[in-house]
């Protein structure tokens, strides 16, 4: 039998290692290209490979690729990503300009995206280029643009809500994770601890399912000149809890002086806004209700240690290779430090 889909094998040689084939796909895409290109991966993360285009006279594009195979409707489905993005270009919400999306000679998807100004504060050394005026009017920008967010109605970008709770659902999939790459780790009783609680008390929300962006934090937006000018890396975008969304902000929104973890938070320097003071903005803009907010940190806490724990066991095998290399003694440490924070918070969340 002939197979018409790519192979694993094919999909592994990423379009950031083809530039002519990428120059040759942006020409024909009607981008006004020049000459030769250049491809450079760009970011942290340790999920979407994100690189960087530009030709001959400088001008920029930004290409998104999994990190290998082409599996369809996982978080790595690059052209999933791509129509939201399409989907939020005529709201309020800041996105870049879609090209399209393609497929490799070698089999591998990929969309590519007009360059917006900015750059993504990834660091303490990033914020402290703004300045204290700068950062607590970004904090601003930033918790309203995630208001806004959860204000667009899903059909907009083609989602609607599953029939199970979002909450219930990250557990049951984090929870297959961990089997796999936390069983029997150091950390694995104080996981499960937390599991258990999440599970015995989970809340019912009072707020309607809204898009969620699923990994919304300072390093995933762009800032320009104290300006947020775009939202990036929408894979993990659903329709689920609001309350999500806002605690996974508030857990990277650290104040200096609280410990750091191996994602840097660029907060720590100080100058923004307080997360009291963000979570008052986000209820005057949506009129959302809080209840729970406890709950839900200890949740995202309690995922981040999952995530966390894949990422360390695939470090450690060597599959992630080199790009974004963490220190993996402080990425074991930090996975101890959200489980005891996430039992923290659902101590608070049971009184």
């Amino acid at each position: 039998m002939t197979s018409h889909g790519p192979t694993v094998a094919q999909a592994a040689v990423p379009m950031c290692s083809r530039p002519d084939e990428v120059a040759y796909w942006l020409a024909q895409h009607g981008e006004p290209v020049c000459g030769p290109v250049t491809i450079t991966r760009i970011g942290f993360g340790q999920s979407n490979i994100t690189s960087l285009i530009r030709d001959a006279r400088n001008r920029e594009w930004v290409l998104r690729e999994p990190p290998g195979g082409t599996r369809r409707g996982s978080a790595h489905d690059v052209h999933r990503e791509a129509g939201i993005i399409a989907g939020l270009a005529g709201t309020e919400v800041p996105v870049a300009p879609v090209v399209g999306t393609g497929q490799a000679r070698a089999g591998g998807v990929f969309f590519v995206m007009r360059r917006v100004p900015g750059t993504p504060l990834e660091s303490e050394a990033d914020a402290e280029e703004l300045t204290t005026d700068q950062r607590y009017a970004l904090g601003g920008q930033v918790i309203t643009t995630l208001a806004g967010l959860h204000q667009v109605a899903p059909p907009v970008i083609g989602l609607a809500a599953p029939p199970t709770p979002y909450v219930q659902r990250q557990i049951s999939r984090i929870s297959e994770v961990w089997e796999r790459m936390g069983s029997g780790s150091e950390h694995d009783a104080a996981w499960r601890a937390v599991r258990t609680k999440l599970v015995d008390g989970q809340p019912i929300s009072p707020n309607p399912p809204v898009i969620m962006h699923g990994d919304y934090r300072l390093s995933n937006v762009l800032v320009d000149g104290g300006q947020l000018t775009a939202v990036l890396d929408w894979e993990l975008c659903t329709v689920g809890d609001p309350m999500v969304d806002l605690a996974w902000l508030l857990d990277d929104w650290r104040a200096p002086g609280e410990p750091a973890i191996v994602m840097p938070s660029p907060t720590r320097v100080g100058g923004f806004p307080s997360r009291d003071e963000m979570v008052d903005r986000y209820v005057e803009a949506t009129g959302f209700a809080t209840t729970g907010l406890h709950y839900y940190r200890g949740f995202t806490q309690w995922r981040a240690a999952g995530l966390l724990q894949g990422v360390l066991v695939r470090r450690r095998s060597g599959a992630m290779g080199q790009h974004g290399a963490v220190d993996l003694d402080e990425l074991d440490r930090s996975i101890a430090t959200l489980l005891e924070t996430a039992a923290g918070h659902l101590e608070e969340h049971s009184c």
